[in-house]
């Protein structure tokens, strides 16, 4: 399962078995997980290393991976991009499972790219849980859609999102609402399903497509053109596929790595977005305190507030509705 920290409770994978070791921690800060919720999803690979370099074996997998993951889950995909490196997912959790999704999608990912790549360690960064930033609103959901899609060509490695030779749902596949994908020939067994269908949707909060995606073209003309000024200002190339698909997986950056930061739970555009989504977070994390002090007293009657995921699975604690 992959890393995150909910409800005080710190789990991490140990290999990729998927099992979880759970300690509890008292500096650990809870995170709610509500149902029909969107976010920005992020993983990446050990150490920075091009475990997931596109070439065709590598993207038929990941994309059949992501598939069967939201259909077996019941996850929406509005947006996903796949570096050499680490993964993007814009995605709507419908049923408060993504802590169940996202283990299950690592530890699949993980499984098939070591049979692919012949790769004897770890594939995911073991120290550092997924990213899962809450989206607040139209506003951040469009953002983190637009930023999604132009990863490539923000670390300058192609010029638009379409020339991107791994995954990524381009403003094409968005209008066609899908991408479809045959089973790989690693990993999956041959009773699943020859070929699935990656359904992309509009996030909840746009209920007309056509308006979506004219704001989401918009969007993205505008930060292409940003970027395409910033890049010949600093006089900066762009690599390019060849060289993007001819870097050995097992290579990684040159660039320094950055010092870990906190992980944001939710993502504001706005002033009034940001304080009721911490007040909201705040009155969360109060609850929880108080129900939790309560339970490890002896109390096992006492209501958590709605979200709590962890304990609600595995010590079958009562949760408010």
């Amino acid at each position: 399962m992959a890393a995150w920290t909910f409800e005080f409770v710190f789990c991490h994978s140990l290999g990729e078995t998927g099992r979880v070791e759970c300690r509890q921690l008292g500096m650990t800060q809870p995170r709610p997980v509500f149902s029909n919720t969107t976010y920005l999803v992020t993983r990446r690979c050990l150490g920075r290393r091009f475990l997931l370099r596109p070439d065709a074996a590598l993207n038929q997998l990941f994309l059949y991976t992501l598939a069967l993951a939201a259909k077996s889950y019941d996850i929406e995909i509005h947006a996903v991009s796949v570096m050499s490196n680490h993964y993007h997912v814009v995605l709507t959790d419908r049923s408060a499972v993504l802590p169940l999704f996202m283990g299950w999608l690592n530890s699949q990912l993980a499984k098939g790219i070591k049979r692919l790549r012949d790769w004897d360690e770890v594939v995911w960064e073991p120290n550092v849980p997924f990213s899962a930033v809450a989206l607040q609103g139209r506003a951040e959901m469009l953002d983190k859609v637009a930023y999604t899609l132009l990863n490539p060509v923000s670390a300058g490695l192609v010029h638009k999102p379409e020339e991107w030779p791994g995954v990524l749902s381009s403003p094409q596949n968005l209008q066609r609402g899908s991408m479809q994908v045959s089973r790989p020939k690693v990993w999956f067994r041959n009773e699943l399903p020859e070929a699935l269908t990656l359904r992309l949707t509009a996030p909840p909060l746009f209920t007309d497509q056509r308006s979506y995606l004219e704001a989401l073209r918009a969007l993205l003309a505008s930060r292409l053109k940003a970027l395409g000024l910033e890049r010949s200002r600093g006089d900066r190339k762009v690599l390019g596929c060849e060289a993007v698909c001819a870097t050995p997986f097992t290579a990684r950056p040159m660039t320094p790595k950055e010092p870990f930061g906190r992980s944001p739970t939710f993502s504001a555009l706005t002033r009034a977005t940001w304080r009721k989504a911490l007040e909201r977070l705040r009155g969360f994390r109060a609850a929880y305190r108080f129900a939790y002090e309560q339970w490890r007293n002896g109390n096992r009657h006492v209501q958590f507030p709605p979200g709590t995921w962890w304990l609600a699975r595995h010590a079958a604690v009562s949760v408010a509705i």
